[in-house]
């Protein structure tokens, strides 16, 4: 998949078929949507094409209410990519974006930079100024230009429609395993490794102290089977988020035993995908108690984790 960064890279006299979003998670509606511009493409000739951002624009809008994301900028477009997008167009959240009229955004990005032939959108899409455009707009201006226009339904999972929003809220409530399913791959937190306090070393669980590089949404306290990805390698792992209230911590974190690896990461950026919850946050006896449950999470986290 080429990314771009500037519409002035754009090869010009290539007409695409184009869906455009924040599509934080890349989860199962956006997959739906993608396939249908993969469909529309191949049907065309035409190139299929991405319009994503750099950042939620609801960050610019409202500062204070905007979201934690699902997934970093990088996750994004690496499931972009899994979905055989030919372009991935990401474009820089300034405010003269945020302001564009719906009409301008049409005219003078899908149309005089994409030269789409069909674009395709969710039935629920808006966009432009003060969310002025839908796919109403979208048609009306498709028949003056000449662009077809598909508006994809919600896919529901178990009666439950799939929205990023949605996603968010279980992934805070610790429901990972049905966060997942709705995203349709799992949910993983991207941070670089810094210094901890030793004390799982000391347990004889020596764990990655773990700093989300961006803003996201953490899930809730407890303790998760994990995968961890490291310099294209992978391993089964235990995750904890809390306190640690048995060692008498107060300072939230995110700790990782990584099963059977060694070596010093420090500094380096890692990858941590959450496959099940196995439970809360517990306060322990003694550390004899806690090493004793540690034992029995990495059990049940190698049983999980391929």
């Amino acid at each position: 998949m080429e990314t771009i960064r500037r519409f002035e890279e754009l090869r010009p006299g290539i007409v695409s078929v184009a869906t455009v979003g924040v599509f934080d998670g890349v989860h199962l509606g956006h997959q739906a949507i993608m396939r249908a511009v993969k469909a529309a493409a191949s049907a065309r000739g035409a190139r299929s094409a991405v319009v994503t951002f750099d950042r939620d624009p609801e960050e610019l809008v409202s500062p204070e209410g905007s979201a934690a994301y699902i997934t970093t900028l990088r996750q994004k477009l690496a499931l972009i990519a899994e979905q055989d997008m030919d372009l991935a167009v990401v474009m820089p959240l300034e405010r003269r974006l945020v302001d564009m009229p719906a009409e301008q955004f049409v005219s003078e990005v899908l149309c005089g930079k994409l030269s789409v032939v069909h674009v395709v959108v969710g039935t629920n899409f808006v966009f432009g100024k003060g969310r002025s455009g839908g796919v109403k707009l979208l048609r009306e201006m498709g028949q003056e230009i000449g662009f077809e226009v598909t508006a994809v339904s919600p896919v529901k999972v178990g009666g439950v429609s799939v929205s990023s929003t949605a996603i968010r809220r279980l992934i805070s409530d610790g429901k990972i395993e049905k966060a997942n399913e709705l995203l349709g791959h799992p949910y993983a937190l991207a941070g670089r490794v810094v210094p901890g306090d030793g004390i799982g070393r000391s347990l004889g669980y020596p764990t990655a102290n773990v700093r989300p590089v961006e803003k996201q949404v953490l899930p809730a306290r407890g303790v998760y089977a994990v995968s961890v990805r490291l310099d294209e390698m992978s391993w089964a792992g235990v995750a904890n988020l809390g306190v640690r209230p048995t060692v008498g911590s107060r300072e939230m974190s995110v700790e990782v035993y990584i099963v059977g690896f060694s070596g010093d990461i420090y500094g380096q950026e890692l990858e941590v995908a959450f496959h099940s919850r196995l439970r809360g946050e517990i306060h322990f006896p003694n550390t004899e108690a806690l090493k004793r449950q540690i034992n029995l999470d990495v059990e049940r986290a190698l049983q999980l984790v391929e």
